[in-house]
């Protein structure tokens, strides 16, 4: 009887290993390889930091960047002149400078394009619309002129 019991009780320790490697695969897929991805992309973030980069912190303080300590790991904040220090971890995201300011440039710049196209484009058609209306409007007084004589 003993044998028949560990015989039975290996085949079903590797079902069971079996199981445990399948969940051990998907909690690595689910969760921890996401987790990574997203440690590395953080990390990016605060070595791409600089000076006058907008930040926001854990807490939702709003500010520009004024210094940062990488040895430190320190960074001091200017939230509308206050100047506040944090530590490094303690921030949530950064709004780097270089890429708001072109955007805005290029949006204006385009809108004074687009006003002079719509307005050329305007003109033509008048132009195009006005000898229409000249020819409607003789066609119309010609008849008239025909019935009174």
């Amino acid at each position: 009887m003993l044998t028949l019991g560990a015989g039975a009780g290996a085949g079903g320790s590797m079902g069971l290993l079996l199981f445990v490697a399948v969940m051990f695969i998907g909690m690595y897929f689910i969760s921890i390889r996401p987790q990574k991805k997203q440690q590395q992309k953080r990390q990016e973030m605060l070595k791409e930091m600089a000076v006058g980069d907008k930040a926001v912190t854990l807490g939702g303080l709003k500010g520009t960047i004024h210094s940062i300590n990488r040895d430190d790991k320190e960074i001091v904040i200017d939230c509308d002149g206050v100047y506040l220090t944090f530590d490094l971890n303690f921030i949530r995201r950064t709004t780097p400078v270089a890429k708001t300011t072109p955007v805005a440039k290029t949006t204006t710049e385009a809108k004074p394009e687009e006003k002079v196209e719509a307005t050329e484009s305007a003109e033509a058609t008048e132009t195009k619309e006005a000898p229409k209306a000249e020819e409607k409007a003789a066609e119309t007084k010609e008849p008239e002129a025909k019935e009174e004589k």
